[in-house]
């Protein structure tokens, strides 16, 4: 399947069939809750679960998508996962305006004091 939107209901008109209802769930990544408000749309249940909620065995670190997602499933099935709260789009896209500010902020500060360190050579505008 591919990254896209149109793959996902693609794959999922697939798996859908009369009398059979869908539920999908995955980790929350760095993509954000696209799929998740899709999927929704669509008038498929899902989840986001947060990787470190997953229950793991201790001796299990080898880490596939086909062994992720079987795992998840079956996880899903025994209602052992928790779910994240999905916050709607204006919150997510005030929490993306709030990181870039501290982005920001950051990056100035580091400037400053690289500026205020840098050497000053005799004979610069700027040697006092």
């Amino acid at each position: 399947m591919g990254g896209s939107l149109v793959a996902l209901e693609r794959a999922l008109r697939k798996l859908k069939q009369p009398g059979v209802e869908l539920h999908c769930v995955y980790e929350a990544g760095p993509c954000g809750y696209v799929i998740y408000r899709r999927l929704k749309q669509l008038g498929i249940d899902c989840q986001v679960v947060a990787s470190l909620l997953i229950p793991r065995k201790p001796g299990e670190r080898v880490k596939t998508n086909r062994r992720d997602a079987i795992k998840l499933a079956r996880c899903h099935r025994a209602g052992e996962l928790t779910a994240v709260h999905v916050p709607d789009a204006r919150d997510e896209a005030i929490r993306d305006l709030c990181r870039a500010r501290t982005d920001a902020v950051r990056d100035q500060r580091r400037s400053r004091q690289q500026l205020g360190s840098a050497p000053v050579a005799p004979g610069s505008p700027l040697y006092g």
